[in-house]
């Protein structure tokens, strides 16, 4: 209650913390508040409204006082009831005017606030009138349930930048109803106040709120989901209070001078891109960038750049994994942008986003920055929210972009997004032309491409050799191929052109995990490293199959009951005999056990990493020098970002080395239906990709020249 609060007698802001010393405190017991605050401003609103959040948590009630500019004629007019209409509707206008020229964030949360009062019930609004002048009180009454109050009366700067903490200069005195000795000063406010509602004040015309007024603060009432939050206005005053200190430190996205000690200037590809995005997609369109080319970079200083330009830029990066999320959130950091995470749990975010989104409805929040994942992306709660963003301010950029021409993602990309950038190294899909289709219906056309050629010519990818090695499936591999492939085929011819069944779809992967986990190249990759010394940086990059152990006549003599299991713990264990220390890098380690792998790896701790899948989008590991493909899918996509992995920049690191096994029919199989020419003229698709930009592009040919001959597919590479 009132009375057990410690209120001092005189309130100055130059030495007191007003708000929180005396409006909070006083207002959060009150159930009860009358308040007359002089003429009708921007400013006197927003310091009638100080505090009344904490007011809303209780069921009291509100009375507010404004004056409005008269003169004699007006108060004549309005004590005999003529032209009252008039002279109201007049009154309204000019009150809206001056509420819709402020956009200040504390100005729209307490203006939120009254709203919120006005549309519960809980809050009567009244305009005072004087002639010659204006009405120019400066009194508030706040009670308790117990009945005792405190009078208060003073005043404050009345220009624009009363409603800036920094600004304000504020003076008020207080008065306790349970002082006997103050009873002189408190009662005649009272009465005043009292006088005043009722119009019965000498030479004071006092008019019921204006409807265009009362419209207003009832459609802005009504539209609030939630009841304003004390503590959202203090944090606002906080940081507004702290903004002039702030603004001499830089704070907001901002270019970095040096990167890891190096001096930052963003590269010419790079400007060419965002040059492009602006002018030949208008700010819509998909940055084709080399896996490594710095498309993340990129996206930062344009956000950087634009945020200078864009008063409460919000921007929402979406990802397609975790480990990607949070390289983000680290190279946005070097840009001073700390971003919203919105992933790992919705306890860890919902709440926060939420209120940001708040903020960014009021104006409150000069720059906002989310990152996502999509599975995130995707749910309600997440869409609900985003979808309240205004599109004028909105920057949306989908990293590994092409994942969202699927179809699930086809009512999840936020269609009001002014500002769309889409990355990705890989774009367009080798076989479905309907999910190009729907990346640049939302995203735009390519504006810019930068290939991995361009990117090593330009050194700023690392050269590389490539070293192909053939591996012939067992027969039992070779008859399950074969099998496989008579069926797809025969499935293909009845389902025709279109997107494949279920099933065609379950035979087609069943034929890329024989070819994925051939058992050969298990004996194969051991030839290979038989004689090298463990290498640190290096990566082997497994299928998600198993390693069966052949019944074959003719299979191996030194075949043990351990040479079978999944193909990454048949490697993995092969690795260990020969003397690697390594660590698996799967969707199966936790995410704080990947990112200490990953960290291990880059400083040398570990050998080796062996990984499915996790490694082929977004995740930075320029440390690795060396990659063994022992699984790779028909998709370009995905053998592309892989060996962009690999050609990132390092110190120290001059060229990289990839090696590739290739797998074959063995001789004679499947002649018939041409399964054998078939299968190479697929795997050679990626071998001539690999091998076209090595600096031994020969080797691959050299190799490959008895086989290629054998099916006429010279020309192939």
């Amino acid at each position: 209650m009132l009375r057990e609060l410690a209120l001092k007698g005189v309130y100055k802001s130059d030495e007191d913390n007003i708000l929180e010393d005396f409006y909070i405190p006083a207002l959060t017991v009150a159930r009860s508040y009358d308040r007359a605050v002089g003429f009708f401003s921007a400013a006197t609103l927003s310091y009638a409204a100080q505090a009344i959040a904490t007011f809303v948590r209780h069921e009291g009630r509100m009375r507010l006082i404004l004056g409005a500019f008269a003169d004699a004629g007006d108060i004549e007019a309005v004590s005999k009831g003529l032209e009252v209409r008039e002279l109201s509707e007049r009154i309204g206008k000019e009150f809206l005017k001056e509420v819709d020229r402020v956009a200040d964030a504390l100005f729209r949360d307490r203006f939120e606030t009254l709203a919120w009062l006005v549309a519960k019930g809980r809050l009567d609004v009244k305009i005072a009138l004087r002639p010659k002048g204006m009405y120019h009180d400066k009194i508030g009454i706040i009670s308790d349930a117990n009945g005792d109050s405190v009078v208060f009366s003073g005043s404050a700067n009345e220009s624009l930048h009363a409603l800036l903490p920094t600004h304000n200069y504020e003076s008020i005195d207080v008065f306790p109803s349970w002082r006997a000795e103050l009873e002189t000063y408190h009662r005649p406010h009272r009465e005043s106040f009292e006088r005043l509602w009722a119009n019965r004040s000498r030479n004071t015309a006092v008019l019921d709120v204006p409807t265009a007024i009362r419209e207003r603060l009832l459609a802005v009432g009504e539209r609030l989901v939630a009841p304003p939050d004390p503590d959202r206005e203090l944090a606002i005053v906080r940081r507004i209070a702290s903004q002039e200190s702030l603004e001499g430190l830089g704070q907001g996205p901002r270019v970095p001078s040096t990167i890891a000690g190096v001096p930052f200037n963003i590269r010419d590809h790079q400007r060419e891109a965002l040059r492009a995005w602006q002018l030949t997609g208008d700010y819509q369109g998909i940055l084709d960038l080399a896996t490594g080319a710095g498309k993340t970079i990129t996206a930062a200083y344009a956000i950087a750049q634009m945020a200078k330009a864009i008063t409460g830029l919000t921007v929402i990066i979406a990802v397609p994994y975790q480990n990607l999320a949070d390289q983000w959130c680290d190279n946005l950091a070097l840009f001073n942008i700390r971003p919203l995470r919105c992933y790992v749990s919705k306890a860890a975010w919902l709440a926060e986003l939420q209120s940001l989104i708040l903020d960014i409805e009021l104006g409150v929040a000069p720059f906002t920055a989310i990152v996502v994942v999509n599975r995130t992306l995707k749910t309600p709660e997440f869409q609900q929210l985003i979808a309240r963003v205004p599109g004028r301010q909105l920057l949306w950029i989908g990293d590994e972009c092409h994942h969202h021409g699927s179809d699930t993602f086809k009512d999840a990309l936020p269609s009001q997004a002014r500002y769309r950038l889409g990355l990705s190294a890989t774009p367009q899909h080798y076989l479905d032309s309907d999910r190009n289709a729907r990346l640049e219906a939302y995203y735009g056309k390519v504006v810019f491409t930068y290939s991995l050629a361009q990117a090593i010519h330009d050194d700023v990818l690392t050269p590389y050799e490539y070293f192909p090695h053939l591996v012939e499936l067992t027969a039992t591999e070779a008859d399950e191929f074969v099998a496989l492939s008579v069926e797809i085929g025969r499935m293909m011819a009845r389902e025709g052109a279109g997107e494949p069944s279920l099933g065609l779809k379950a035979l087609m992967m069943k034929r890329s995990r024989v070819i994925a986990s051939a058992r050969n190249k298990i004996p194969a990759l051991r030839n290979v490293l038989r004689d090298q010394p463990a290498e640190a940086h290096t990566l082997f990059y497994c299928g998600d199959g198993q390693v069966d152990a052949d019944d074959d006549d003719d299979a191996r003599d030194d075949a043990d009951p351990e040479f079978s299991g999944r193909q990454i713990e048949v490697v993995s264990q092969h690795l260990d005999e020969l003397g690697w220390t390594l660590s698996r890098f799967t969707s199966r380690e936790p995410r704080k056990e990947r990112d200490h792998i990953l960290a291990n790896f880059r400083i040398g701790l570990v050998d080796a990493m062996v990984a499915i899948k996790c490694l082929d989008e977004g995740i930075d590991v320029p440390a690795c020098r060396t990659a063994y493909i022992l699984a790779s899918s028909r998709d370009p996509r995905q053998f592309i970002q892989r060996r962009g992995r690999i050609l990132r920049r390092s110190p120290g690191k001059d060229v990289a080395t990839i090696h590739d096994f290739v797998v074959v029919l063995p001789e004679g199989t499947g002649d018939s239906e041409g399964y054998a020419r078939k299968l190479i003229a697929s795997e050679l698709r990626r071998v001539a990709e690999f091998a076209g930009l090595s600096r031994n592009r020969t080797y691959a040919y050299q190799i490959l020249r008895p086989i290629l001959l054998a099916y006429g597919l010279e020309h192939a590479l």
